[in-house]
């Protein structure tokens, strides 16, 4: 994607105040929270690419910091990179990491995986993309990955760790699909896949080898009746409720962030004729506030409007938070106040000064604690995974060495159970790499 941009500076004496492209067109000024520092930030115009319109970006509304996770035994100090200070080269991966962690490379399409009683039957996947770790009552866990194989050679497949995180089992768990582009865990821990193409859909499949339903995926209500180009899925979940509600964005330039609650748990909650459930449409007001609407064709509008191409989709530290791809902005909903906020991601120079986050954001999770959200990245010249704390600041964890993953793209962001290990790779080269801390604590203590 080409962009241009333009350095705009804005003193916030008392409240600052930001026009959109449509306040311009409407002669309307947006009155946003007052800021107490100068504040630079980017006007960026983004050119038709691929399934974008052509719009004018202005400056993200103001984003308010989260109140810090309070971890008695650690306090929080200032890094000169993300955990350590600073990236080092490891030339055999082809990237720079953050000094204080450790990377191997655990499976690469087109190879067999090395297991702990020797290699797979299979071949590690192509065009892997979104994934996460699910836990097994064995007290292991399995890492569940997308393929984005077109003409129904994509799925779903599983790589199997006992309780000391040694793989012994690979395996494909969903076949006959399309671009399975990235989806969610659910709260009984199965994994729905979701399609990215016209008609796609979301499909869910328990990694439990154990379980009844372990070699019968079924198609769920996210997908909706005609489908679309899904890519990733939310849940918000409470005890007071019947059942936990998904939250499904779609990567379209009117692509409706949808809603669906459910009415019960486990296997039949998002079966299609199982529960009764429930499909609203986000809906951007033009006072920061937002809604819920039963009319899909406004969900559009606002989509085309306020929040294009959506990715990433993720709840951190109470709040549904989502990345536009196309527009570079990681959007953040208040289910308290019902209102939103928004910001440009990486803003160029990272803490530390190395590294840039300039690409456009894909995938994004929340860390163990919530104490970070990461974020996998998609550019022409390189790309790498980065972090973003409880204060705003922008961290990179790794980045391809120049010249290496060139126009690539990370993806299979996720987490151990025990959050000591955190997966991520590259799709078109295919390669998975797990990351640990050195002190071998879990990511989201401090140093």
């Amino acid at each position: 994607m080409k962009s241009t941009s333009t350095l705009v500076t804005i003193v916030a004496a008392a409240a600052a105040v930001v026009y959109s492209a449509d306040a311009k067109k409407d002669k309307d000024v947006e009155t946003v929270e007052t800021v107490e520092t100068v504040e630079t930030v980017e006007v960026v115009e983004v050119v038709k690419t691929e399934d974008v319109d052509a719009k004018l970006v202005t400056s993200p509304t103001y984003w308010p910091t989260y109140s810090p996770t309070v971890i008695e035994d650690d306090e929080p100090s200032t890094p000169k990179g993300f955990l350590g200070n600073g990236l080092i080269d490891v030339p055999e991966l082809g990237i720079r990491l953050d000094s204080s962690l450790t990377a191997t490379q655990i499976a690469k399409a087109g190879q067999k995986v090395q297991l702990k009683d020797g290699n797979s039957n299979l071949r590690w996947h192509n065009w892997m993309d979104g994934a996460s770790a699910i836990a097994l009552p064995n007290g292991g866990h399995v890492y569940v990955s997308n393929s984005e194989a077109d003409n129904g050679n994509g799925g779903v497949y599983g790589l199997y760790f006992d309780k000391k995180g040694q793989p012994y089992d690979y395996k494909q768990l969903l076949s006959g699909t399309t671009w399975n582009c990235s989806g969610g865990k659910t709260p009984w821990n199965t994994w729905v896949s979701c399609e990215e193409h016209s008609q796609g859909q979301c499909w869910e499949i328990d990694p439990n080898p154990s379980s009844e339903h372990h070699d019968s995926p079924q198609q769920t209500v996210l997908g909706g009746k005609d489908g679309g180009k899904y890519e990733a899925v939310a849940v918000q979940d409470s005890k007071d409720s019947d059942g936990p509600t998904f939250f499904v964005t779609e990567d379209r330039s009117n692509g409706a962030l949808r809603r669906v609650e459910t009415s019960c748990r486990g296997w039949n909650a998002l079966k299609v004729g199982g529960c009764p459930s429930k499909t609203t449409y986000l809906r951007f007001l033009n006072n920061q506030r937002f809604e819920w609407t039963s009319d899909e064709a406004l969900g559009r509008q606002s989509a085309s409007k306020y929040y294009p191409n959506t990715e990433g989709i993720t709840f951190h530290n109470g709040k549904l938070t989502f990345v536009s791809k196309a527009w570079h902005v990681i959007y953040s909903l208040d289910f308290n106040t019902m209102t939103w906020a928004r910001e440009r991601t990486g803003r160029g120079k990272l803490i530390g000064g190395e590294g840039s986050f300039l690409g456009q954001p894909d995938g994004v999770i929340s860390g163990y604690n919530q104490r970070y959200m990461y974020f996998t990245e998609e550019d022409e010249k390189g790309n790498g995974m980065y972090a973003r704390d409880e204060w705003g600041k922008y961290y990179t964890v790794f980045e391809a060495i120049s010249g290496q993953f060139v126009g690539d793209e990370t993806v299979g962001l996720s987490v151990s159970p025990d959050g000591k290990t955190m997966y991520a790779g590259y799709q078109e080269q295919g390669v998975l790499f797990a990351i640990k801390r050195k002190d071998d604590k879990e990511w989201e203590r401090y140093r």
